[in-house]
């Protein structure tokens, strides 16, 4: 019987110590500040990357901050040197920087091991013309003089023609200085069309202009012609309905569209992505007002979904928060090992540009 106490207590005594020893683990070391890169002030980048790290402050009590940057390897540069622990970027930038497409294309680039932290918002796409211009279908646009802007939209802007079945040689290329100054062309004369997403500001001085605003026509159920435009431009997504932004004659229609994301490394310390995933899921009240409704569309619902294209691997601390949520599914597994099994081939077969 004195065994058997003995025993018993012997037994307590080392789950008590366990307990103890469990309770004094130290937490795991977070960094003193969170930085998210972000695009240029103005822009409605650094506008959600500023809400979302004032939700992260407040939701975790560590100092966290935006650093906008003019360019995509300024916004990506920072993560991948560790000064900064994620980015806001478009989709685009995600497709570039992953494939070593572009200025990724450099020999110490090649493509970056980027995995997705959370996303929400949708950026719609379409080709511009003035509304008095006469040009009405994409046929129309022959002849004509087309804004071409570096980087990106050397892609984009060949897609979209490729959608109404047209190529560069079908137009007169105008070389713009970027994605606004392209705009602009077409505003004050210089050019006839240009790429445009009404959810950027300039759209809706567009739409308010004596000439007025028309996107050429896209359709929803044309699979060819969106698969066309994808032969360019892969991150370009299948057809949406926009209902907001600078829209022009007829409001609401079909455009093209790719996701804005919030995106690291996987160098990134799970923890300290865990801990960036939590404070937007539990700080949504936050910043969901922020830029209606673009920052109401940051949710882990919206995170998750399969339905909109992911381009990236999931991050091991978003996974981990998503497991907690009972969100983690069989088929986002089977989707996240396809994903790692293809990044580990694009950069065995990777080659820098001559």
């Amino acid at each position: 019987m004195k065994n058997k106490k003995t025993m018993v207590a012997m037994g307590i005594g080392m789950i008590f110590l366990f307990l103890f020893a469990s309770s004094t683990l130290p937490a795991p070391k977070l960094p003193k500040f969170i930085t998210i890169a972000s695009y240029p002030i103005g822009s409605l980048g650094t506008i959600l990357a500023t809400a979302f790290s004032d939700a992260i402050e407040k939701k975790t009590g560590i100092k966290a901050r935006p650093t906008p940057a003019d360019t995509d390897m300024g916004r990506v540069l920072p993560v991948k040197k560790g000064e900064a622990q994620a980015a806001v970027l478009t989709a685009a930038t995600v497709y570039f920087a992953s494939n070593g497409l572009g200025e990724f294309g450099a020999k110490q680039w090649g493509p970056q091991r980027l995995r997705l932290v959370f996303a929400g918002n949708v950026i719609h796409h379409g080709l511009a013309v003035k509304a008095d211009s006469g040009i009405k279908t994409w046929a129309d646009l022959k002849g004509k003089k087309v804004a071409f802007p570096p980087g990106l939209f050397a892609l984009t802007v060949p897609a979209l023609l490729a959608y109404g079945g047209l190529s560069k040689d079908d137009v007169t290329v105008v070389k713009a200085a970027g994605y606004t100054a392209g705009i602009k062309m077409v505003m004050d004369g210089s050019a006839d069309a240009c790429h445009a997403c009404p959810v950027s500001p300039i759209m809706k001085e567009w739409e308010s202009a004596p000439y007025g605003l028309r996107y050429l026509p896209m359709d929803s159920k044309d699979q060819d012609a969106w698969e066309h435009m994808k032969k360019y431009a892969p991150f370009m997504a299948s057809p949406i309905w926009a209902d907001y932004g600078g829209l022009g004659e007829g409001g609401p229609k079909w455009l093209a569209f790719y996701p804005y994301t919030m995106t690291s490394y996987d160098t990134v310390d799970k923890e300290v992505i865990y801990t960036i995933v939590k404070a937007m899921d539990e700080g949504y009240d936050l910043y969901k007002d922020v830029k209606k409704p673009s920052s109401g569309e940051w949710t882990l619902e919206n995170t998750l979904t399969l339905k909109k294209p992911v381009y990236i691997p999931f991050h091991p601390g978003l996974i981990q928060y998503a497991k907690e949520k009972g969100k983690w599914t069989p088929e986002l597994e089977a989707w996240q090992t396809k994903a790692i099994k293809e990044e580990k081939k694009k950069i065995a077969d990777w080659k820098p540009k001559p």
